[in-house]
């Protein structure tokens, strides 16, 4: 837990500065500044991921990549020396003492959380190796022919990979989702304006913050895991809550916004199914494209091209495929690539998984075949999650159709104090990722997100569209205190349960498990004899024998089926 702390401070520092050296410019010309430091560390570690994607291009991820980072923060902490200290001076005029506290024992809690818990089973079938990859050779061509999960390349490992400490640390550090989570958790103090005059009102931004605490509960006790689900849904929270709040602020300057495109764009590449909540990108690309500035929006989109090159080009390399296991685009005729036949099966073999139909040959079943199934196979707390968002459906649906007839009235019909333009796109987006996660790949860990999301969004608007002010404030504080009570009540056996554990010191390890070896061109390669779990340390590793081979005769050269051609 201590290194976790100690980690936690240099990832701090370093997102922190490189954030801040990032949006300076933007600020600088835009005459919009950011308010949070929050927001700077988490802008700091898009960058840093997307930086350690493109270190990886080129090699191993470690400590050259780190001594780098730090040279390059030095350099930005003299240039901005000045803007910096006149920021954290106004941030320490604003904050009380007691949310200074409040924010102390997060990071506490959260360090605890980091420290132990359940690891959870795909970081032993395959994270904690894709990270070790990363780490000692960068990318690999060819090595989902070793591991067809590799090819799966979430952006997080390259975050991971760079944080891990690598040599430096007793264990390998796995602590940034921990990370996280602290940021979102710090995000959702914003509740408490609730407890200052001159602010007693509910706001659309504080039913999105009730949702993040309830996920920031629910997965607790295994953010000691590196899992990419994690990295996402807390990032889609995170975004998705600042883009909200600007609605509330009218804020009428197109840069926030398409900064936080950018976020949502780059969300992507760390897991594919972020990819409906990009609707919301249409918001800054129509403004500018009513405002003719068209050189602006080639830029962004630029801006975006580079922030996603590293991930697909990390795709090619370890698969061949654009999208791995999507075969969508047959472009790259290289030897190494993942035969089309088996990446339609892995992509099929994920929604049957996410539907808990596990015999492949029935995978073609209706919606109304498999869902009574599924369903009923969640837990409780999940059915009335997925029958709430169900239930909205609905009430989103015509209430946009209200909204799109109004004309005139729009103004009036529009939910939660947004404009109607945003409420439509808003609601949009909600019910497009309900049903993007719900006919696709329905496993509740793969979309969190968009089961609460739903939910709290449409409940919102029409708790701040119909309540009186007075009521409606009393009303939710009631909720609140309720809510937080009975969400503090769960956090407190999830910390009483792994207390005794020895993690103050040391951060819990990797697992470990048994395997046997092969080799392949003389490299010895372990296959997991314990349902497919390996870990870190047996190194490297594949799921079966694999009838496969070193291109070139070296790891760095890649791996390939037996007989492929150069």
């Amino acid at each position: 837990m201590v290194m976790v702390l100690l980690q936690w401070c240099y990832i701090a520092l370093v997102s922190f500065l490189t954030g801040f050296a990032v949006l300076a410019p933007f600020e600088k010309k835009n005459g919009y500044r950011v308010l949070y430091a929050v927001s700077y560390m988490m802008a700091g570690l898009v960058i840093l991921t997307v930086y350690a994607e493109y270190f990886s291009l080129f090699g191993g991820v470690g400590v050259t990549a780190n001594l780098l980072v730090v040279l390059a923060d030095l350099a930005a902490l003299m240039v901005h020396r000045r803007r910096i200290g006149a920021f954290l001076r106004e941030r320490r005029r604003l904050v009380s003492r007691g949310e200074w506290i409040l924010f102390a024992f997060l990071t506490v809690l959260f360090a605890y959380g980091s420290s132990r818990g359940y690891l959870h089973s795909d970081t032993g079938l395959y994270h904690a190796q894709s990270i070790r990859w990363i780490e000692e050779y960068g990318v690999v061509p060819g090595l989902a022919n070793l591991h067809s999960r590799f090819g799966y390349n979430s952006a997080a490992f390259s975050l991971c990979a760079l944080f891990g400490g690598a040599g430096l640390t007793r264990y390998p550090m796995h602590d940034a989702a921990g990370f996280f989570a602290l940021l979102c958790a710090i995000k959702c103090t914003g509740l408490l304006h609730l407890t200052k005059k001159e602010d007693r009102r509910v706001r659309l931004s504080d039913f999105l913050s009730v949702g993040c605490i309830f996920y920031l509960v629910a997965v607790f006790r295994e953010l000691v895991s590196p899992a990419s689900d994690y990295f996402a849904m807390l990032l889609l929270f995170f975004l998705t809550l600042n883009w909200v709040e600007l609605w509330e602020r009218k804020e009428k300057r197109m840069l926030p916004y398409a900064l936080l495109s950018e976020g949502l764009v780059f969300a992507c590449t760390v897991k594919l199914s972020a990819a409906p909540m990009c609707l919301l990108v249409l918001y800054p690309a129509v403004l500018l494209i009513l405002d003719k500035k068209y050189k602006q929006l080639a830029g962004w989109l630029a801006a975006g091209f580079l922030l996603v090159f590293p991930y697909l080009a990390r795709n090619v390399l370890i698969s061949g495929w654009l999208f791995y296991p999507f075969a969508l685009f047959d472009w790259f005729p290289v030897d190494w690539k993942i035969e089309k036949g088996y990446a339609n099966y892995d992509a099929r073999e994920i929604q049957a998984y996410a539907k808990e139909i596990y015999d492949v040959a029935k995978m073609d079943q209706s919606f109304f075949t498999w869902f009574p199934h599924w369903f009923f196979a969640q837990t409780a707390t999940d059915r009335l999650l997925v029958l709430a968002g169900w239930l909205c459906v609905p009430i989103g649906a015509g209430w946009m159709l209200l909204v799109l007839l109004g004309r005139g009235r729009r103004e009036r019909w529009s939910g939660g104090g947004l404009e109607p333009a945003a409420f439509l796109l808003l609601e949009a987006t909600a019910l497009l990722s309900f049903f993007f996660w719900q006919f696709g790949a329905p496993l509740v860990r793969y979309g969190y997100f968009y089961v609460l999301f739903l939910p709290v969004t449409t409940v919102g608007c029409l708790y701040r569209k119909g309540m009186p002010k007075k009521a409606g404030f009393y009303g939710f504080v009631i909720f609140l205190v309720a809510f937080l009570g009975y969400r503090g009540y769960n956090l407190y056996h999830m910390v009483a349960e792994f207390w005794k554990e020895p993690y103050y010191l040391y951060q819990q390890d990797y697992g470990q498990w048994p395997a046997f070896s092969y080799e392949v061109d003389g490299l010895t390669i372990y296959v997991p004899t314990d349902r497919g779990q390996i870990g870190y340390d047996k190194f490297p590793s594949s799921p079966v024998v694999q009838p496969i081979e070193l291109r070139k005769g070296t790891v760095r050269a890649g791996f390939r089926k037996k007989g492929s051609e150069d």
